[in-house]
């Protein structure tokens, strides 16, 4: 991912002054790593050889969430492997406390980021 593509994501969906991110998973053997800012999830997946179908990553809240950078992109000189028209539907479960987190379902390739976030900035 480019220096440009981030600076043209900052310009879209601005995240870099939205305060402090949230670390929403460190998971070490799947070496995935989910954290948010501002309306933004960022996804990595740092494993060199294990792509996962389905893995469910938290966010911020409930609403339809796209990928907005996708490192495996063709631009990148990655392999397309995510479809950029896809559209990811929020699940909601409730905590024993009461409060609520909101989950979505991605094919994640290895080594790769992706960011999810609404086109519309903040609004379902």
């Amino acid at each position: 991912v480019s220096t440009q593509s981030t600076g043209a994501l900052e310009r879209r969906l601005p995240w870099l002054d939205r305060g402090n991110g949230y670390v929403y998973l460190i998971h070490e053997a799947d070496r995935v790593v989910v954290f948010g800012r501002g309306d933004l999830v960022f996804v990595f997946n740092f494993h060199w050889s294990e792509s996962y179908v389905g893995y469910r990553v938290e966010v911020g809240r409930a609403g339809k969430w796209r990928a907005v950078l996708d490192s495996d992109h063709g631009w990148f000189g990655g392999h397309g492997r995510v479809d950029p028209g896809t559209e990811y539907f929020s699940s909601t479960e409730r905590e024993e406390d009461g409060r609520e987190r909101h989950y979505i379902q991605t094919y994640l390739p290895s080594r790769t980021c992706l960011v999810f976030g609404t086109e519309e900035g903040g609004e379902d």
